[in-house]
Formats: C-alpha cells, sequence, structure tokens
C-alpha cells in the first residue's frame, strides 16, 4: 500500500522577513556563518562575502546605488574638509633671503590657527625645550572661533634689517609693530628677545594682536587700538 506524501510546498514568502518586512538582510554572527538575501550562507571559505554582495547589488540595484552615492559623498567631503585645512610647513625656515622670513611668519600664523604647539615652537625658537609646553597652554585656552582671527593680521612686505628681517603686522589698515625675524644656524626664527616677551605673557605673535584688539591681554610692543 502506498503511503500518501504531502506535495512539497514551495519556499515560504516569509522567510527571510523581518517586521517591516524587508526581504533582504545580512546576518553575521560572532564565530559562525554569514547568511546574506534570507538564505545563502558564507561558511568555510566556500562563498566569499563579495560575491553575495555583488549577487545583492544585482537584486537590489536602488538601494546599492544609494548607498554608493552616500559612500562616495562622504569621501569627497573628507577629501575637502582635510585639503581645506593644510598642515604647517615647518620647512619654510630653511629658505633663504626675505621670502623665507616672509614664509616663516605666514606659517607661524597658521601653527596659532591650526593650535599647533609643536610647528609653533619650531618655527619661532627651536631651541627653547619648554617652548612645546608653555604654547600647549596658551593655545588650548582659545577656542578654534577665537583663534581664527589670527588671519585677521595683515602683513606687510619682507625688510631687510641689520639683524636679519622684518616683517610688518597690521590691523584693519593700522599698523601694529614687526615681527623681527634673526637667522640662526642657516635658518630663520624670531628674535630671541621678542619671543622672549611673547612667551612671558603667554602668547602668540598673532594671538597677542588678537588678545589686545579683545582687551584681553597687551603685549609690550605689540597692541592693537581699544577702540
Amino acid at each position: 500500500m502506498l503511503e500518501e506524501r504531502e506535495p512539497p510546498r514551495g519556499p515560504d514568502p516569509r522567510q527571510g522577513q523581518d517586521a517591516r518586512g524587508a526581504q533582504n538582510r545580512v546576518n553575521i554572527r560572532s564565530g559562525g556563518s554569514t547568511t546574506i538575501s534570507g538564505g545563502a550562507v558564507v561558511a568555510g571559505g566556500d562563498v566569499t562575502i563579495i560575491q553575495k554582495a555583488r549577487q545583492w547589488a544585482f537584486a537590489n540595484p536602488l538601494l546599492a546605488g544609494g548607498l554608493a552615492v552616500f559612500v562616495l559623498s562622504g569621501s569627497i567631503w573628507t577629501g575637502v574638509s582635510l585639503g581645506s585645512d593644510p598642515a604647517v610647513d615647518v620647512s619654510v625656515v630653511e629658505e633663504p633671503g626675505l621670502p623665507g622670513a616672509l614664509h616663516t611668519v605666514e606659517q607661524t600664523r597658521l601653527a596659532e590657527r591650526l593650535g599647533d604647539a609643536a610647528s609653533w615652537c619650531h618655527l619661532v625658537q627651536p631651541g627653547d625645550s619648554s617652548c612645546e609646553t608653555t604654547m600647549n597652554s596658551a593655545f588650548a585656552a582659545k577656542s578654534q572661533s577665537y583663534r581664527d582671527r589670527v588671519e585677521e593680521v595683515g602683513l606687510g612686505e619682507p625688510e631687510k634689517i641689520d639683524s636679519g628681517a622684518q616683517v610688518a603686522l597690521s590691523w584693519q589698515g593700522s599698523s601694529q609693530g614687526t615681527a623681527r625675524l634673526v637667522q640662526a644656524g642657516g635658518r630663520w626664527q624670531l628674535n630671541t628677545s621678542d619671543y622672549g616677551l611673547l612667551k612671558l605673557c603667554g602668547a602668540g605673535l598673532f594671538l597677542s594682536l588678537v588678545d589686545a584688539k579683545s582687551q584681553e591681554l597687551k603685549c609690550g610692543m605689540l597692541q592693537l587700538p581699544t577702540s
């Protein structure tokens, strides 16, 4: 007597669905197999993740396209973000002549805006072992928006003087003294006495001008009008 068998059932359409009815999902279990698209299993290297991901992308072109755009947009945004804020170039101290002096002052301003104490000290006074500690505290005490104001300080053309070179500083067209540089060991750096004054005040070359404008600090010759 033949035993009646129940006819085979087709795939349950509810299989692989979650509470929201999504039919495609990826489940990764620690130490176990990987289930992709409600059934395919990656185990023992028989089927690769790349193959299944490719199959999933063909089966879900809209989702895959949206994901690609999202990733690409993130990459582009990151590149723009990084590119808009360059690192300090400390090699400018070795540039000869007045251009080297000007570039050293420009990079000093950038170091203050970025709060990069290590680069600032290398540019301004590399022989002072306590410089970085002092300037780290000075920069950390200022917000980023406050340090951004160093860009408001204008720079004049470098001029040759007996001790080396000087670059005029200005605020809205008004003269604010000069940054004096000397050459030591074949490189440019800030005049030692000017550096000593800045260190005593706990301020950067450009931040001291912003401090004076904000009536927070007046540091020797570097003073901005209070009006």
